[in-house]
C-alpha cells in the first residue's frame, strides 16, 4: 500500500484506462445504444451475444494475483451473508454519507446525479451491486458477481465520459479517479466494519480481515491500483486517514447530495424512524463528519438516539441476529420494484 502525497496526487489523474478506452470508442462509433442496452442483460445473455469489444470486456476477468485466496474470499462473504441487514442499513446511514464528505470526489457523485435526477433508483442500484458482489460464491467463475463489477466498469467510465465533456475543472482530478474509487472502496468496506463495531457486534480479528479481503479483491477487479488496496485492518485504517486528511470538508455538493439521502430515507422508511434518521446518521458518522456534511446537532434526537443505539448494542453483544440475509433481500426487493420496477 502507497500512502505518499505525491503517489496520491497522480492517481487523482488516473481513472480506469482500459474501461475509458471502450466507452470513447463505443460513442466514437455511435454504438452507445448497445452499452446502455448490455447493463439490462444478464450473464447468460451477454455470453449469447455476438463476439464485440464490448462483450469481450463484460465476460473478462483480471487475473487473479499470488495473494488471492478463495477460502477467505467465501469466509468473508459468508460474514456479510450472516450480519447482510445490519451492513446494509449501515451502508446507507454511514458509508455513504461519509463518501459524500469528500471533495472534490463528491463533485462527480453530485454533477452525475443532477444529468439523472433519480436518487432512488440510484440508490437502490448501488445496494443491488454489493448484494451481487457479496452474496457468497457470487464471484466464482461463471457467476454473476464479476458481470455486476465490469458493468460497474463501465458506467464509472460513462460518467467520466459525460462530465469531461462539461466544465469539468481537471483540478479537481480526473472524475471517479482511483483515489476516489479506493476511497468508497474503504468506506464500503473498513467503514462498515467500525460501524458494526460501533454498534457491538464482535466480529473477530480473523473475520474483519477477511472482509476486508473481499473488497480487496473486488477493489482490484474494479481496476483500483494495488497501491491502493490495504492489505489488512491496519492498512486499511492508515489509507482512511490519509484519505480523509486530503479531502474531507465541507462543501455544497456534500450538503446537497446528503439532502438527497435524507429525502429518499423519509420515503421509504416509517414516519417515527424518520424522524430520527439524522440524528442516527450522526451518531454513526461522528461530529466532524457529520458537520461537513451539513447535519446540525438536535440535542433531544441526538440524546434519544444515542440511548438508543447503545440498548441496541448491548443486545447485540449477546446474541446473534437471525435470518438476516433473507429480511434484507426482502426489503432490497420491495425498494427495487418501487424505484426500477
Amino acid at each position: 500500500m502507497n500512502t505518499d502525497k505525491h503517489y496520491l496526487d497522480q492517481q487523482r489523474l488516473q481513472g480506469d484506462k482500459e474501461a475509458d478506452l471502450l466507452v470513447s470508442t463505443i460513442f466514437a462509433a455511435n454504438q452507445q445504444a448497445e452499452l446502455y442496452k448490455s447493463f439490462r442483460l444478464d450473464a447468460h445473455q451477454i455470453r449469447a451475444l455476438e463476439e464485440t469489444g464490448l462483450k469481450k470486456f463484460l465476460i473478462s476477468k483480471r487475473l487473479k494475483l499470488s495473494w488471492y485466496d478463495q477460502d477467505r474470499l467465501l469466509r468473508g462473504q459468508k460474514i456479510f451473508k450472516q450480519y447482510a441487514q445490519e451492513m446494509m442499513t449501515l451502508l446507507g446511514a454511514m458509508s455513504l454519507p461519509y463518501c459524500y464528505a469528500a471533495s472534490p470526489g463528491n463533485k462527480a457523485l453530485y454533477l452525475s446525479e443532477k444529468m439523472r435526477q433519480a436518487t432512488g433508483k440510484r440508490l437502490v442500484e448501488t445496494a443491488g451491486f454489493v448484494i451481487n458482489v457479496l452474496t457468497p460464491e457470487s464471484l466464482n467463475d461463471e457467476k454473476e458477481g464479476q458481470l455486476h463489477i465490469n458493468k460497474t466498469r463501465l458506467i464509472h467510465a460513462l460518467s467520466r465520459y459525460h462530465l469531461q465533456q462539461t466544465d469539468w475543472n481537471m483540478e479537481w482530478g480526473l472524475p471517479i479517479n482511483q483515489e476516489d474509487m479506493a476511497g468508497t472502496n474503504l468506506a464500503f468496506s473498513y467503514i462498515i466494519l467500525l460501524g458494526m463495531q460501533q454498534a457491538g457486534f464482535g466480529l473477530s480479528k480473523q473475520e474483519k480481515e477477511d472482509f476486508l479481503f473481499v473488497w480487496r479483491y473486488i477493489g482490484y477487479q474494479l481496476n483500483i491500483e494495488e497501491g491502493l488496496l490495504p492489505e489488512s485492518f491496519a492498512e486499511a485504517t492508515l489509507l482512511t486517514q490519509v484519505i480523509k486528511e486530503r479531502n474531507f470538508r465541507k462543501t455544497d455538493e456534500g450538503i446537497a447530495l446528503t439532502n438527497e439521502l435524507l429525502a429518499y430515507f423519509k420515503m421509504v422508511i416509517p414516519p417515527q424512524q424518520a424522524a430520527f434518521i439524522s440524528a442516527q446518521i450522526r451518531y454513526c458518522l461522528g461530529k466532524e463528519v457529520a458537520d461537513y456534511i451539513g447535519l446540525q446537532p438536535e440535542p433531544f434526537k441526538d440524546k434519544i438516539t444515542s440511548i438508543v443505539n447503545s440498548l441496541k448494542a448491548i443486545q447485540n453483544r449477546i446474541s446473534s441476529p437471525s435470518n438476516s440475509y433473507n429480511k434484507m433481500m426482502a426489503d432490497h426487493v420491495r425498494l427495487r420494484q418501487k424505484f426500477i420496477g
